[in-house]
């Protein structure tokens, strides 16, 4: 009998590490994919944005150094341009060095930080933004941090990808929990029928909250826009 109780407290321990390794190379997993996900966006971005530009700015420089001997004003307009255009890379770089880390996060706690991106955001888009932005009570930054790219994508995938102009945000904690809760006014989708970016962008947010211990409830409707909820623990 104790033989048996013995072995079976071996089995029981043998599965539970078994269960613990699964969940430790899940984890491994989904951090690997969002990291190679997030290479690949940021790829993509350079290489619509910041990429393109430049090479348009080779061509103006050619087209600067043919005027020169030409056209001495056509010759100063191209370069007029050049610098337009060069001022527009170095703001692209800088938004992208942004996303990657906010220099203000250190400072300012990820509400201030929060708060300004969303102004970026009204600023530069066709959107209006409505936030209510509560305390987010924790102290450890990988938590601020993901919770804040959370909410980046969240608001990004709306802008990009709802089809509407107005997004209701609402973020606080309460009880060591935060809640975070986003809806647009946009076309909506049918759960499956998403477009592949707007599916990218949402499968990083699962995966970000799935690591933190969070839960995320999405609704959409078409025509009627999008919900997401999402609670996450601020251990």
């Amino acid at each position: 009998m104790v033989h048996v109780m013995k072995e079976n407290g071996r089995s029981y321990i043998n599965n539970s590490d078994n269960n613990i390794n699964s969940i430790y190379s899940i984890n491994n997993l989904s951090i690997l994919n969002i990291q190679e996900e997030e290479r690949q966006r940021i790829a993509m971005e350079l290489h619509d944005t910041s990429l393109q530009t430049l090479a348009h700015v080779i061509h103006q420089v050619d087209l600067a150094g043919i005027y020169m001997d030409k056209d001495i004003v056509k010759s100063k307009l191209e370069l007029a341009e050049v610098k337009q255009n060069i001022k527009m890379v170095i703001e692209e770089i800088r938004n992208t060095i942004f996303d990657l880390r906010p220099m203000s996060f250190d400072d300012l706690g990820i509400e201030e930080t929060i708060q300004r991106y969303i102004q970026y955001a009204n600023k530069d888009h066709a959107f209006q933004i409505h936030a209510e932005i509560g305390n987010v009570d924790t102290t450890y930054y990988i938590i601020m941090a993901n919770i804040y790219r959370i909410i980046q994508e969240c608001i990004s995938n709306a802008i990009n990808h709802s089809g509407g102009n107005e997004i209701f945000f609402k973020c606080y904690s309460e009880n060591k929990v935060c809640y975070i809760k986003i809806e647009d006014n946009g076309k909506g989708f049918v759960d499956g029928q998403q477009d592949g970016q707007k599916h990218f962008g949402l499968s990083v947010v699962k995966e970000r909250v799935m690591l933190l211990g969070g839960e995320i409830h999405i609704t959409s409707e078409i025509n009627l826009g999008t919900k997401i909820s999402i609670v996450i623990p601020l251990k």
